[in-house]
């Protein structure tokens, strides 16, 4: 059954409006609507709606869920994924997505937890393979990383989100290696959210519904207004990246590490530096 889910592979937007046909779209069509126009809180405020209406919609909670992450909340995210799994737990896309808002909260345990399910249930997910190389780049597992890479480029069939995957994980002719590949999908990591809205980005250990056997979060550093500050520069650098926005990525890496108190932060931040950097 083909869902009407934002997933980050891709975004479908099925409208049951025929020409001339007089018919109001679905909170869920309009969710997707506005979602395809930016508007990312206007999007999560119609899922939530057609969570409303239907509270064992798996497409409403999957696509709030990729909503609230580009709105930078989190924990409202991963808890939607997590009712999304309690009414389907064998879809890949669920875990892929969950595993975008865990990488995005620092929780990279959990992370490869879930992008691993992703693969076990869909071995042809090439996305998912990637994003758990380029986690495990960031815990400090480079030679895993490289593998997952390796294994991902393999596995895509799309020639141009191939040459993606090569240039980040610098297998390109020129590039210099790197073990902090940054995933390829846009809503990996979300940014921050717009002057004036609340978040609920302040990383967390997901809550106690995440699965049912649930992987161990680490343990969550002191969390002070200084860090907040450099994990939101450092979630909208990589928002930059993707964009094709280098020098943007760089500067506000620069910045969040001059903010970032912890160390295991600190070290991803540079790793990624030295990424951007290599690449000019």
């Amino acid at each position: 059954m083909m869902r009407k889910t934002l997933t980050t592979v891709r975004l479908w937007c099925v409208l049951a409006l025929a020409a001339g046909c007089a018919t109001v779209p679905s909170p869920l069509d309009q969710g997707v609507a506005h979602y395809h126009e930016g508007n990312y809180l206007f999007a999560a405020t119609e899922f939530s709606e057609a969570v409303r209406r239907n509270p064992r919609s798996v497409e409403a909670y999957i696509n709030r869920g990729v909503a609230r992450t580009r709105l930078g909340q989190l924990n409202a995210a991963i808890d939607d994924y997590n009712r999304a799994i309690q009414l389907d737990s064998d879809d890949p896309a669920i875990y892929f997505n969950r595993g975008n808002a865990l990488i995005a909260a620092g929780h990279y345990g959990p992370a490869i937890d879930d992008f691993t399910r992703a693969v076990e249930l869909s071995p042809t997910f090439a996305r998912a393979w990637f994003n758990r190389g380029s986690t495990r780049a960031l815990a400090g597992q480079s030679e895993a990383a490289m593998q997952d890479w390796l294994h991902a480029i393999d596995v895509e069939s799309d020639p141009w989100a191939r040459a993606a995957m090569r240039r980040s994980a610098g297998l390109e002719r020129g590039a210099v290696p790197s073990a902090a590949g940054v995933p390829t999908t846009v809503a990996t990591v979300a940014p921050p959210p717009p002057p004036g809205m609340a978040t609920d980005a302040v990383p967390l250990p997901p809550p106690a519904t995440l699965a049912a056997t649930p992987p161990t979060a680490p343990a969550a550093s002191p969390t002070t207004p200084q860090a907040v500050d450099a994990r939101a520069l450092a979630t909208r650098a990589i928002s930059r990246h993707l964009d094709g926005d280098r020098a943007g990525a760089v500067q506000d890496l620069r910045a969040a590490l001059d903010r970032e108190p912890d160390q295991g932060r600190r070290a991803a931040i540079e790793q990624l530096l030295q990424m951007l950097e290599a690449a000019r």
